[in-house]
């Protein structure tokens, strides 16, 4: 998701740097009001498929229709109280029938409805909302609301499927919804129903869901909030789903609920001192970072060169009166491209013989240099001639 789109202008998700190799198949699924400018932008690469995001009736449920609706939880105006209560009363009939959601038969309860006319408006520009992002045949199914006629349209509707959310090997699917008619909170709230139609699709394939500059959309919205409850529950049970989350962002205080699962941590260079504060309340290694003083580690790390240097790794020694935090923080900010430290406790350093055990990084802190990517490097800066 970007802000920075216009008619004229934008830029691509660096994840399809990957369809540069030829193995890799890369599908973009984008908003409807933005598909021509995304298909010029990703059109570089051949192996890229740029489609809209659609999604069938049968795929929709109660939170979903209300997800796209942008209901908020809170104080509900009558009429969608209205809706609650039809979407129930069709769930009933589904469990009784064995049927899935029909959007044409929820349409003509809506219209069989006594609603006032300042009730219709802003219940239609729900609507309208909805229809959106649905398969264009479907939307139009059932009575138009407020009695007056349907005009005809001079486009005839597609009669396209809804999006496929099968996962396949060796294939990226990648949802960019920079668009200026989507907002960060319908962006979290269609990243949540993209992330759940991806979980349920079953198969021996495993997943990875990876969230990129989630800064852009992981707000205080409550919109938001729901993705990363989504989030939290899919990190929870990742082993037991087969899939595996990646979250990369350039504010580490999106969501400290993130930071406390996350199994392996890597921070880049920063040089603000609250997100070390924020850092030091979640992560093993910056919340006890005065014992990294007794357990200093060398190992070896493999250079761009691919010759072996002895560098110092594993739990950085960061001997000194000064206060050790303000060591770690200078250690940070004096990282250079390419390097990074992590934190991760359950991460295999090595073989303690004498015990016959495996050592483990537990609360010591890593240092790594990055190699170059294999394939095109999408995020290449950009400097002048």
């Amino acid at each position: 998701y970007d802000t920075f789109t216009s008619e004229s202008c934008g830029s691509q998700c660096e994840a399809v740097s990957l369809a540069s190799n030829e193995n890799i198949k890369v599908r973009v699924l984008c908003a409807p009001t933005n598909i021509r400018m995304l298909k010029a932008i990703y059109q570089e690469y051949p192996n890229v498929t740029v489609e809209e995001l659609r999604f069938d009736e049968y795929s929709l449920n109660t939170r979903r229709m209300l997800d796209l609706m942008a209901v908020s939880d809170g104080n509900l105006p009558l009429y969608l109280h209205v809706v609650q209560r039809i979407l129930r009363d069709l769930r009933l009939a589904q469990q009784h029938n064995g049927s899935s959601f029909d959007y044409g038969a929820f349409k003509q309860k809506l219209s069989e409805e006594n609603l006032a006319p300042q009730q219709l408006a802003p219940l239609k520009q729900r609507l309208e909302t909805l229809e959106s992002f649905m398969v264009e045949s479907q939307a139009k199914k059932g009575p138009r609301l407020g009695g007056k006629k349907k005009k005809k349209s001079k486009v005839p509707a597609s009669t396209a499927p809804g999006t496929d959310w099968t996962p396949r090997n060796g294939t990226l699917t990648v949802v960019d919804l920079s668009c200026p008619c989507v907002t960060p909170e319908m962006a979290c709230s269609l990243f949540n129903i993209c992330l759940s139609l991806f979980l349920e699709e079953g198969g021996n394939v495993g997943k990875v869901v990876a969230l990129d500059e989630a800064h852009k959309y992981m707000t205080d919205s409550p919109e938001c909030k729901t993705l990363t409850e989504s989030l939290l529950a899919t990190i929870r049970l990742q082993r037991h789903m087969g899939v595996r989350v990646i979250i990369s962002t350039q504010e580490p205080t999106i969501s400290p609920k993130l930071l406390d699962l996350c199994s392996v941590t890597i921070v880049h260079r920063f040089t603000s001192p609250d997100w070390l504060r924020a850092l030091s309340k979640h992560l093993a290694g910056v919340s006890s970072v005065s014992l990294l003083l007794d357990k200093a580690k060398r190992s070896t790390l493999v250079g761009e060169d691919d010759e072996e240097e002895e560098v110092e790794v594993g739990a950085l020694k960061l001997g000194g009166e000064g206060d050790p935090k303000l060591e770690l923080f200078s250690e940070i900010v004096g990282l250079r491209v390419g390097e990074a430290l992590i934190f991760a406790p359950s991460a295999i350093m090595g073989v303690d013989e004498t015990r016959r055990e495996v050592k483990r990084l537990g609360h010591g802190v890593m240092k790594i240099r990055v190699r170059k990517r294999v394939t095109d490097d999408g995020g290449m800066s950009f400097v002048a001639d």
